[in-house]
């Protein structure tokens, strides 16, 4: 997964953060058991400091979307992988919403989705981002 974050946006760096692991998780691009960068790679990579990497990654593992093992880096952790519930029913619901706004019908959005899902699939399965 690729990592990018907009310093102009408004939105404080670290919840772009945030956010971009939960959409990985949400989209398939991250699974259980992926490692994310350490703190040092992503805060060379983003150009921040590292504690602002370091709270993301604290905020995202009091979410128990991520588990760090010392020594050993920060991973997507098994099960519960943090998306709360009644949260992504109301992305789903206004997902459908929009679509429908679009002229699209359910079943448009589904082939779509359908579509979405084959090419994280093999994203993933490449090492890649989608």
């Amino acid at each position: 997964m690729e990592f990018y974050v907009n310093p102009y946006d408004g939105v404080p760096v670290y919840l772009q953060i945030i956010q971009l692991v939960r959409n990985g998780v949400a989209l398939g691009t991250l699974r259980p058991g992926d490692q994310l960068p350490t703190v040092r790679e992503l805060a060379v990579k983003l150009a921040v400091n590292p504690n602002t990497v370091a709270k993301a990654y604290r905020d995202l593992e009091r979410e128990g979307m991520v588990e760090t093992v010392s020594g050993k880096g920060t991973f997507v952790r098994e099960g519960r992988i943090g998306v709360e519930t009644e949260r992504l029913e109301h992305m789903v619901e206004m997902l459908v919403v929009e679509a429908r706004n679009a002229g699209l019908t359910i079943d448009d959005l589904i082939e779509r989705l359908e579509k979405r899902k084959q090419t994280s699939a093999k994203a993933h399965d490449q090492g890649g981002s989608s």
